[in-house]
């Protein structure tokens, strides 16, 4: 797993993944993968536990980021056994197949217009760690926060080592890396990405859900959608 640098610039720019760079999501790319290599069925049984859930998470009922938490947990799980190694070249082909033909073009120029600027691309999101390592190698990012996974020894237990990478927790360990200093701006799309976006010079709501819209507009942040 790639290790996470510390950054030493004075100006970094942190971005969200789902989303806020890339329209794409990860949970389809395991999908498939399960669906190619025999566990479709695996993949059918747990999609028809969550069913129930999966209505009234549309219907805006209930907690939807329990729902969304538990949604990928659960996906995540159905991978336990995998190598390190299998997995990292599964991060590379969600990227390729998944995230990277679905970027916001908007969003990704600004990233390299940053870049260009000379400023440290951090990438913090909920995502999974090995396949966030392979959109910060896409991008070329400096440094990538993202959630980690369990491991008994290089196979992964289909466990999370720590929770998601949403929220307060998101700033937390964003203030960890920049040893409290303030990024120079920040992107996000959900009201989630709150505490992150608050922390930055120069927070940016892209393509904002309702809850981070009212949120920016009262608090004046720019708003891209």
């Amino acid at each position: 797993m790639k290790e996470i640098k510390r950054v030493d610039d004075k100006e970094p720019v942190v971005f969200d993944i789902e989303g806020t760079l890339t329209e794409g999501t990860a949970w389809e790319g395991v999908r498939d993968y399960l669906v190619e290599n025999g566990e479709e069925a695996t993949f059918k049984t747990f999609q028809r536990r969550m069913i129930p859930r999966y209505l009234l998470y549309r219907l805006n009922l209930g907690d939807t980021q329990t729902f969304r938490n538990d949604w990928i947990s659960g996906i995540l799980a159905l991978l336990a056994g995998k190598e390190l190694a299998e997995l990292q070249a599964l991060g590379r082909r969600i990227v390729s197949d998944y995230l990277w033909p679905n970027r916001r073009e908007d969003i990704v120029y600004e990233l390299t217009q940053h870049q260009e600027a000379g400023r440290p691309i951090i990438i913090v999101s909920g995502q999974f760690q090995p396949f966030l390592d392979a959109f910060v190698e896409k991008v070329g990012a400096d440094a990538g926060i993202g959630t980690p996974g369990s491991w008994q020894g290089s196979r992964f237990s289909g466990q999370l080592a720590a929770p998601f990478t949403i929220g307060e927790r998101k700033a937390n360990l964003l203030e960890q890396l920049l040893d409290g200093r303030p990024p120079f701006a920040a992107y996000g799309d959900t009201a989630p990405d709150v505490p992150m976006l608050a922390m930055s010079d120069h927070p940016t709501a892209v393509y904002p859900d309702s809850q981070l819209l009212r949120t920016a507009q009262k608090r004046g942040w720019r708003v891209v959608k």
